[in-house]
């Protein structure tokens, strides 16, 4: 009779519906992005740990990378300008719950999760050994922990799986754990700041190292075992050696070495898009064109607090006087869509103010393209991300000009232009302009900085430049620099504006590429956007066998469908009988998943994403 009443619950429970069967979303991936993905939570637990302990706040960053691998309880920590802002728009705009139950208790929130993890990793904080620990608890299922907080653990019941002390991260490589270990994220990061980036580390099962000498068996080795065209995240102990080792393996740099709530932030999904970008300028010939460019906007720590949640740059209340040229990680459309979504929907545009964002540095992640063996992949991958952040101009930072690599850049239909530093003088090429594949490569002319120039010195500079429009000595570039001035960089840009002559005018990134392609006769970039808004999909997510296309149709347009990996697995020339509403059968597509509905006319091509989940 037990084992019959047994069998009729077990009857039962498999006719509901299994959780996240339909109701789970997962944000969208480019194909061969090194960037893991769980799915978007609809509640998560706040926290502001900044009243805690080291220990405690370390412990804490390893258990938010472990829960945000499953999706359904996510931790985020408030504390630090501007993720509250963050967690604010993710309640506003995303429909997410904030449950702030453990705000302030750490032995209460390690209480609530203790059954969401196996048992914990004992470390020291601060040396090897933590990041030994980080490296091995996404694959054990654990969270690091230090002797001061061991108390607790064995107070709620749970296991100590290994004792790392003493242990460093050669060590990790050697256990047989390192097989699970990510060959697309590795995390370069300082055990001095391990109450930092940990937590994604551990959620993308990242090998977590450090080495002061940049040369070490150990770099060699955690560099080498991974996937080319894939991502380090953190910092080196040293810029320019950093970079240049990181590029000669096909690797790049995301700076996150004192990031928090990643995992959480990248489970989002936004639709992207600047303000309307512009379509005509103005013929004046005789004028001096400026363009201002911050730099750093590869930055995820800047850009994540600093850079919105204090009053100096793009928080300044004195933006949107000038014209000004931001840069921003690609990369940022998959790890922060949202917060990328929140400044370009805060960005100035107006009639005659606008500021606009410019892709850095070198593409999805900071490298030098003259020292990277595989940049043709770069460029395409980086080609990818610009689309879907709606970047169009590329900040590329180099040790050396080479024409053969902006080829490589250029010849992207998302890529319209370049902006070049070169490392060691941004300003290198002094202003030149190059035309590759068509499309403009810009040097920049001079320096917003310290020590080189300041609003004073560079307006005087300006003012007795060429007004030459057809000729490169009529436009200047300006790097302004993001940690110059304590970063008021927007008081600096104003100042600078202020003095200059009526015959100096300042524009935005995107005027001043179609102000240089017009007076040098190049083409103007034609974006594949055949039926813009008017293109539409419904119903998405499709969960029976048809989806229909509503648009502005004609005879011999193709509609084809290709899976993450770009196969396709339908495609049909349309009949437009008149009718701007097409039905398109699925029965033959069995597997669930995200694809990319493309409607082709005459070789261009209108795309959107399509969920199959059925």
């Amino acid at each position: 009779m037990v084992r019959r009443f047994i069998l009729i619950i077990l009857f039962g429970m498999s006719l509901l519906p299994v959780k996240g069967q339909f109701d789970i979303t997962i944000a969208d991936r480019i194909p061969g992005s090194p960037y893991p993905v769980s799915s978007t939570p609809s509640a998560v637990y706040v926290i502001n740990d900044w009243g805690w302990s080291e220990s405690e706040r370390f412990t804490t960053s390893t258990l938010m990378g472990l829960m945000a691998k499953s999706g359904d309880n996510m931790i985020y920590s408030e504390s630090g300008d501007g993720y509250s802002t963050w967690m604010s728009d993710l309640v506003a705009n995303y429909n997410v719950y904030e449950d702030k139950s453990y705000y302030n208790d750490f032995k209460g929130l390690i209480t609530h999760f203790r059954y969401d993890f196996s048992g914990y990793i004992l470390c020291d904080l601060r040396d090897n050994s933590s990041n030994v620990a980080v490296s091995l608890c996404g694959p054990m299922n654990a969270i690091a922990v230090t002797p001061y907080d061991e108390d607790l653990m064995i107070s709620l019941g749970k296991n100590k799986l290994l004792d790392v002390r003493g242990k460093d991260e050669t060590w990790a490589l050697s256990t047989s754990y390192s097989s699970d270990f990510s060959k697309d994220v590795t995390c370069f990061q300082d055990e001095n700041k391990c109450m930092f980036l940990s937590d994604y580390a551990v959620f993308a099962n990242a090998f977590q190292f450090f080495d002061t000498d940049i040369n070490s068996s150990l770099v060699n080795n955690a560099l080498s075992r991974m996937n080319s065209n894939k991502i380090v995240m953190g910092w080196g102990p040293d810029e320019e050696y950093t970079v240049k080792k990181i590029s000669g393996n096909s690797l790049q740099l995301n700076a996150a070495d004192w990031t928090e709530n990643l995992p959480v932030l990248s489970n989002f999904e936004a639709t992207l898009q600047q303000h309307t970008h512009s379509t005509t300028i103005n013929e004046e010939d005789n004028v001096h064109t400026v363009c201002f460019l911050v730099t750093d906007g590869d930055n995820f720590d800047w850009l994540l607090k600093e850079f919105y949640g204090q009053p100096k740059a793009y928080g300044s209340p004195n933006r949107g006087q000038v014209n000004i040229g931001w840069t921003i990680s690609p990369a940022m459309a998959e790890l922060a869509p949202t917060v990328m979504k929140y400044f370009y929907d805060k960005a100035t545009n107006t009639s005659n103010v606008k500021d606009y964002f410019v892709g850095s540095s070198s593409g999805v992640g900071y490298m030098n393209p003259d020292l990277f063996p595989e940049l043709q992949a770069s460029a395409e991958l980086t080609n990818e991300y610009m689309k879907k952040a709606d970047l169009n101009i590329l900040n590329v930072i180099g040790t050396q000009y080479r024409s053969a690599d902006m080829q490589k850049y250029l010849e992207q239909s998302n890529i319209d232009a370049v902006f070049f530093y070169g490392y060691n003088n941004y300003a290198s090429l002094n202003g030149a302009i190059y035309v590759v594949n068509n499309k403009p490569v810009i040097g920049a002319r001079y320096r917003l900085w310290d020590g080189f120039d300041n609003a004073a010195s560079l307006a005087d500079k300006l003012n007795n430049q060429s007004t030459d429009a057809y000729s490169s000595a009529g436009y200047s570039l300006v790097a302004v620099h993001a940690w110059s001035f304590s970063q008021y960089v927007v008081n600096e840009i104003n100042s600078c504006v202020s003095m200059l002559n009526s015959n100096v005018i300042v524009v935005s990134p995107d005027e001043f590429v179609k102000r240089i392609k017009k007076k040098f006769g190049l083409p103007d970039a034609v974006k594949n956007n055949l039926f813009n808004s008017n293109f539409k999909v419904f119903p998405n997510p499709v969960r029976d066998g048809y989806v229909n296309l509503q648009g502005e149709f004609k005879s011999n347009d193709i509609v084809e469908l290709v899976d993450i990996n770009n196969r396709p697995v339908y495609k049909k020339r349309i009949v437009a009988d008149g009718n701007d509403k097409i039905k398109i059968e699925l029965d033959n597509i069995t597997y669930n998943g995200v694809y990319l509905l493309k409607v082709i006319r005459n070789s261009k091509v209108s795309a959107t994403k399509l969920i199959i989940q059925r």
